[in-house]
């Protein structure tokens, strides 16, 4: 069975026995895909979100949500769709979506990203790298893709960049795709909650400046800042000022080579291009001052 066949797929999940014995009628949103579907507890009529997941987010999810409450949407169950080999997770539905724009909103999606890299520490499961290699990779795609700032100069650099990184001893696994469409919540006010992980091993810092510059806007606060916070509040370590500057200098450089790499529509965007610029330039110059 093809499993890009929203109908098949659809058909497949209503017959499915231990689906069928959790949830009411399933209706894809947005309609016209097969991935998520919103859907109601038969048990108490409660809403939740049934989700055909990735490898590691299937089986990442539900293990941070064992551990803690504060982190993640609450797994209600999980399990295989055996005739399509596929996972799927039943969240809990939280239907409002995080705001780069309100530092209260900022500082919480970076609490919940520092207690999952907090937790994480606990789990021996598979993550991706965040590495020169991929760097590598991602610095020449935006290169071809013209990324505005003396991007090659940067790239010649990254195993020197990586190497330092290393020597601060942050790396660790994270969330990995922390941005403010991937917070949610039961209010506008919160509580936030992440989903959609994609774990990457990787210093610390990287989960709030890959979501500083995918969705970051003009009034979204310092994410590096507040990431470094929350971890200082939960006794979580960090490195001294004299290091911070080219901690924040590496991060955001990468991220806007990675996303000027894969994230086309924000291209034409005056703000974010300067953003992109603004950060690979000062990396640039970093290199040519050490």
């Amino acid at each position: 069975m093809a499993d890009s066949d929203p109908s098949m797929i659809l058909a497949t999940l209503r017959g499915d026995p231990v689906i069928g014995r959790l949830v009411g009628e399933l209706r894809a949103e947005p309609p016209g895909q097969a991935r998520i579907f919103r859907t109601r507890l038969l048990a108490s009529g409660a809403p939740c979100i049934l989700k055909l997941a990735d490898e590691l987010e299937a089986i990442w999810m539900p293990a941070i949500s064992a551990r803690a409450s504060d982190i993640v949407a609450e797994v209600l169950a999980h399990g295989v769709l055996t005739e399509l080999e596929r996972p799927w997770l039943l969240l809990a539905d939280l239907p409002h979506r995080g705001r780069s724009d309100r530092h209260d909103i900022a500082r919480d999606v970076m609490r919940a990203a520092a207690r999952f890299q907090q937790e994480a520490t606990e789990l021996e499961l598979a993550t991706y790298p965040i590495d020169a290699d991929f760097m590598i990779t991602y610095a020449q795609q935006a290169i071809d893709a013209g990324c505005p700032g003396p991007a090659s100069d940067v790239l010649a650099r990254i195993g020197t960049d990586e190497d330092w990184l290393r020597s601060l001893g942050g790396h660790l696994k994270g969330h990995g795709d922390v941005h403010f469409w991937n917070a949610l919540a039961p209010t506008p006010d919160g509580p936030w909650r992440l989903i959609d992980p994609i774990p990457r091993t990787a210093h610390w810092a990287w989960d709030a400046g890959y979501a500083q510059l995918t969705s970051g806007l003009p009034e979204t606060p310092d994410l590096i800042m507040l990431l470094t916070q929350e971890r200082q509040r939960l006794g979580l370590p960090v490195p001294g000022i004299e290091q911070f500057d080219r901690l924040r200098t590496v991060i955001l450089g990468w991220s806007a080579l990675l996303w000027w790499a894969i994230l086309p529509a924000r291209r034409e965007e005056s703000w974010w291009r300067a953003e992109v610029e603004r950060n690979v330039t000062a990396l640039a110059v970093d290199l040519r001052t050490r």
